[in-house]
């Protein structure tokens, strides 16, 4: 089971914790010296030589990148790349240079955004979108979906692209915007890898306000929860919007405003990134059970509201580190945290061999009118609470609404068909669920999110990701050997796409 964790973690954190610092001055001090756009240039043609090398020795097997699995969030085997032509693209983690009268940030894909958004908050600057978790990469973000509390005004993280740097199948390197290549700049988003090597891309920024004001509101049951985040979504005036169901019928959901300093009371000021403050989404539960005592409201500085999901890993922090969120242990070691997942990741696939059976990890993209069906669904087939919602703008769709809502299901399944069963009657169990909650998500016109694994069929995947299989493949066609080169992203996210896409291979191999 997942008892290991807590044995290895106390040794992680101070690694996790110098190494954050190590990277961070890296950046900054390749950034303030003219070090970086050579090292950019190094690395481009580095990836175009090991690409063009593939034409010769590939020996028919497509491309990926050699990024182990250990190093994704994912929870998926990523094993389909031992027979595949790996290209090593780990060394593109810089910032290469901050426009602040452009307001665009050029950076490299290997970056996370942790570090970018401390780049860019030390120039008075900030994305309009900032995912929470500090390791995920820019690329990540950009192929896969990124989301946030802002996405309901911005859209998913990939709408703040405008130029990306692309190494082509042929070895090129082709400058994609809106304007010089529409087909394949609409499509590189959510491609998961399959068009190309991004090697670079331009993001817009935003001024930096230093606080959000942000307001609590507790609910008491679904359809007060699903009401109220809906109103708020809605509101033009608020910035930032994010629900946290406890539990069916209880939740709270937070309405933010960015400000500036001289908007501020500072005696509602909460600095709660401080390590020895709760852990997030137990400070929100605070405010359960509230309703009618008037404004629960309080000024977050901003760097610690984009980083407040951080420290608890949302609320997973507890499979690892269970001691974590104790006063005692906040208070000597809080500052360590967070514990970078992918030293974890590395040490579960290599040596401990973890059993994460029951172990849910999952997001679904559902219209917000049925949001509260998706809440009773999840509470059906799995118990897990908290569950995160946060509401996006996709004005990729052609949906009458184009409002949609992340559900996050993340934790322990606690129902009876998971309790006391071996490792195979728990996968069994397991993909089960996951097959309700991927039926559920198209019959409702919604979307699942790639990083996490599917079961659906290749006719069930385009179904649901209907609107951009066009631009999809319309890319592909104006880039030469793009389906030679690479897979379709059905057959590196879907489980019974890898198990075709082998049998093809083998079949190849024996003619």
């Amino acid at each position: 089971m997942w008892e290991w964790p807590a044995f290895v973690t106390p040794f992680l954190l101070p690694i996790s914790f110098l190494w954050d610092i190590f990277s961070y001055i890296t950046i900054q001090l390749r950034l303030a010296s003219s070090v970086t756009r050579a090292r950019h240039a190094a690395g481009v043609a580095a990836v175009q030589q090991q690409v063009r090398a593939w034409r010769t020795e590939g020996r028919g097997a497509k491309m990926c990148t050699a990024r182990p699995s250990w190093m994704s969030i994912s929870q998926q085997s990523l094993g389909y790349k031992d027979n595949m032509y790996k290209v090593a693209v780990g060394d593109l983690q810089d910032v290469l240079a901050i426009d602040r009268e452009e307001l665009v940030v050029q950076v490299e894909p290997g970056i996370s955004i942790g570090h970018l958004n401390r780049v860019l908050h030390r120039a008075g600057l900030t994305l309009p979108v900032v995912p929470e978790l500090d390791t995920l990469t820019i690329g990540g973000l950009l192929m896969g979906g990124g989301i946030e509390s802002t996405s309901h005004r911005h859209g998913l993280f990939h709408r703040l692209a405008t130029r990306y740097e692309l190494v082509t199948a042929e070895g090129e390197l082709l400058e994609v915007t809106k304007e010089s290549h529409p087909d394949i700049f609409r499509a590189l988003p959510m491609s998961y890898g399959t068009l190309g090597y991004v090697v670079g891309v331009s993001l817009r920024v935003l001024p930096h306000r230093p606080f959000i004001r942000l307001e609590y509101f507790p609910t008491s049951s679904l359809d007060q929860t699903t009401s109220t985040l809906e109103r708020l979504t809605r509101d033009k005036e608020v910035h930032s919007v994010e629900g946290i169901a406890y539990s069916k019928d209880t939740a709270v959901i937070m309405a933010g405003r960015f400000v500036t300093k001289e908007e501020v009371r500072w005696e509602q000021v909460n600095r709660l990134g401080l390590w020895f403050k709760p852990w997030f989404y137990q400070h929100v539960a605070t405010f359960l059970g509230r309703e009618g005592e008037g404004p629960l409201m309080e000024y977050v500085p901003t760097l610690h509201f984009h980083q407040r999901h951080n420290k608890p890993c949302f609320w997973l922090a507890h499979l690892w580190a269970p001691w974590g969120s104790w006063l005692v242990a906040r208070l000597l070691v809080g500052w360590l945290f967070p514990l970078n997942h992918q030293l974890l990741s590395f040490l579960k696939e290599k040596v401990l061999k973890g059993d994460a059976g029951d172990v849910i990890l999952q997001d679904f993209l559902i219209p917000i009118r049925h949001l509260g069906k998706a809440i009773q669904l999840s509470d059906e087939v799995t118990g897990v609470y908290p569950l995160w919602m946060v509401p996006a703008s996709l004005d990729e769709t052609t949906a009458e609404d184009p409002m949609f809502v992340d559900l996050g299901v993340y934790g322990w399944n606690k129902r009876e068909n998971f309790a006391g069963k071996d490792a195979a009657a728990k996968a069994q169990a397991k993909d089960a669920t996951l097959r309700r909650f991927e039926r559920f998500t198209i019959e409702h016109g919604g979307f699942q999110a790639l990083y996490a694994e599917t079961l659906m069929s290749y006719e069930e995947f385009n179904q649901m990701f209907a609107e951009f299989k066009d631009h999809y493949w319309k890319a592909k066609s104006q880039l030469p050997l793009s389906t030679e080169a690479f897979p379709e992203v059905y057959e590196k996210v879907s489980r019974q796409g890898r198990e075709s896409a082998r049998k093809a291979r083998d079949a190849r191999r024996q003619d």
